[in-house]
């Protein structure tokens, strides 16, 4: 049975007022004590190693990729608690932001160490930020884009304060300042290459460190015993209880969760929808949390004659059926999608209107637009077939299920859908081959992963294409995800996100599918003796309150 749209739209207003209420929450400089872990598992026990088996992981810096094990590396100035969305303690003790969100001061711990001994100050600070703008200068700074457009300078105030300015309001800044893509490394890390990076060497002054990494094999993290800086959201303090994290790289699914019930590992990334199943009648536990920033989604390459055509865009989306797609594939803990950013994402607003499932309507706008069924049931016109190339980088079983079946209810309509499964960058989407990546993307604000995608200048980047042509005459989307982006007032913001999200799905700009669980650093299924996993506001798992009991 598919789920209701009624209560989709109940869920998407809870959504909506639980972005509303985590805006106010990031601007308040509070803090209170740790939430505990709950239930009776008795007292935390020191020590101890665990096994984990997970997909290939290949980018170990959180600052080019997030992930559980850049995470487990290297901390952040501030942490959010993923309950409540307010702002904790890091690395720094205090923060302050002016009335127009122009600067932000932070006061540092005067304790910290990164791994290999030197010190937190505010010149580490200031080059951790500095090299953020290069990062996204030398275009290896997808998760950051924007973010820093109007950057001026951070200022050194003292070993334990600094000020990061900007020259426009930046109300994006402060979610995205506690997540791993504004991790802080020691000052050293930024000489070495990205490439040097991506394979591990950075520093950092998280509470485990990288003992040794094989490529396409195993990871394996020691925990630092002079650890004592953890964030207010932990469920503890000083060092991490596990002494020893081996991560090994296993590509099937099935093969992870069965050696997790064979008691062979104690975590398995990515169950499948059945195997969690099956994991849970026998004891084990999911960790997982929704994705915050885009869902699950078909992402138009402009550049290709077909995919720019709005009638055309529109028809594909009408023939999408998400609640069938829910109620088959996905459950209940992967909705249907009810916008372009998930509930779980600042900026959030329900869209539910535009996406029905509508395979009559679809047939509608292509009879109107000429396009003719051809002896096979495929549309043409003027001797072009109506076919439609969909790249997929995704490995989840659900993600092939899902586009299966959009396959399937697109040919009923005269639609070919054309799929290529393929690794993460493989050639048929960077060569520009496709008309369509089907893809999500992490983000802690939906303001910034609106503007950083959907404004003039970085749609013509990416496909050669300005968003008049792609929208309905005066839609004006790039103005107004330029005047989101500096918008200090939170209700004012909030409204112009609303009126882009309603642009971008009507007009099919990107066409959301289903709102999808971290699977790639935050789906999980583990040993019922393995306690204190949780999971942080973008949806990483989080080793270091882990613990191994009876």
């Amino acid at each position: 049975m598919s789920i209701s749209r009624t209560s989709r739209r109940a869920r998407a207003a809870l959504g909506a007022a639980a972005a509303a209420a985590a805006a106010a929450l990031l601007l308040t400089s509070c803090a209170g004590p740790a939430a505990s872990s709950g239930g009776d598992v008795g007292d935390r026990v020191d020590g101890g190693s665990i096994t984990a088996y997970s997909a290939n992981i290949t980018y170990l810096d959180p600052r080019q990729n997030h992930g559980f094990v850049g995470r487990a590396i290297a901390d952040s100035l501030l942490d959010i608690d993923p309950d409540t969305f307010e702002l904790k303690p890091w690395l720094a003790t205090d923060w302050t932001v002016n009335e127009d969100q122009t600067e932000f001061g932070f006061t540092l711990r005067d304790d910290v160490t990164f791994s290999d001994g030197t010190p937190l100050t505010g010149a580490v600070v200031k080059a951790n930020f500095d090299a953020a703008v290069q990062q996204i200068e030398d275009g290896n700074g997808w998760y950051i884009r924007g973010l820093f457009d109007n950057y001026v300078e951070t200022e050194v105030v003292s070993d334990t304060e600094v000020v990061v300015k900007f020259s426009e309001p930046n109300p994006a800044f402060l979610p995205t300042v506690p997540t791993s893509f504004l991790a802080i490394l020691s000052a050293d890390t930024f000489d070495k290459s990205y490439e040097e990076r991506q394979s591990g060497d950075f520093v950092g002054s998280g509470p485990f460190e990288l003992e040794s990494y094989t490529p396409n094999e195993q990871i394996t993290l020691v925990r630092r015993d002079d650890y004592d800086w953890a964030s207010d959201v932990s469920e503890h303090t000083g060092a991490a209880s596990l002494e020893k994290v081996t991560i090994n790289f296993v590509d099937e699914q099935s093969v992870r969760e069965n050696a997790l019930l064979a008691g062979e590992v104690q975590l398995a990334q990515n169950p499948t929808v059945e195997g969690s199943k099956q994991l849970v009648d026998q004891g084990f536990s999911l960790i997982s949390r929704a994705q915050s920033g885009n869902p699950y989604s078909l992402v138009p390459n402009f550049a290709r004659p077909l995919t720019k055509d709005l009638d055309l865009r529109r028809a594909l989306s009408k023939v999408i059926d998400r609640d069938t797609i829910q109620a088959s594939i996905t459950t209940d803990a992967e909705p249907a999608s009810t916008s372009v950013l998930t509930p779980e994402t600042f900026g959030y607003a329900d869209q539910s209107a535009f996406i029905d499932y509508d395979p009559a309507g679809a047939e509608q706008i292509l009879d109107d637009a000429g396009w003719v069924a051809g002896d096979d049931g495929i549309r043409e016109k003027e001797g072009q077939r109506l076919t439609f190339t969909i790249v997929n980088w995704w490995e989840p079983k659900a993600v092939i299920d899902a586009l299966q079946l959009i396959k399937e209810d697109a040919g009923k309509v005269g639609i070919e859908i054309d799929l290529v499964n393929e690794a993460p960058g493989g050639s048929t989407w960077t060569d520009g081959e496709g008309d369509f990546l089907y893809n999500n993307a992490t983000r802690a604000d939906g303001g910034i992963a609106l503007y950083s995608q959907y404004t003039d200048e970085y749609l013509q980047t990416n496909s050669g294409a300005t968003t008049d042509e792609v929208t309905e005459p005066g839609s004006d989307l790039s103005r107004i995800l330029e005047e989101s982006f500096v918008e200090p007032d939170i209700d004012a913001r909030q409204d112009l996100l609303a009126q882009a999200q309603e642009i971008i799905v009507r007009d099919a700009v990107r066409i959301p599918v289903f709102d999808n669980v971290n699977s790639e650093s935050g789906y999980f299924a583990s040993d019922p003796k393995l306690h204190g996993l949780r999971e942080n506001s973008i949806s990483e798992l989080v080793l270091y309150d882990a613990w191994l009991g009876n």
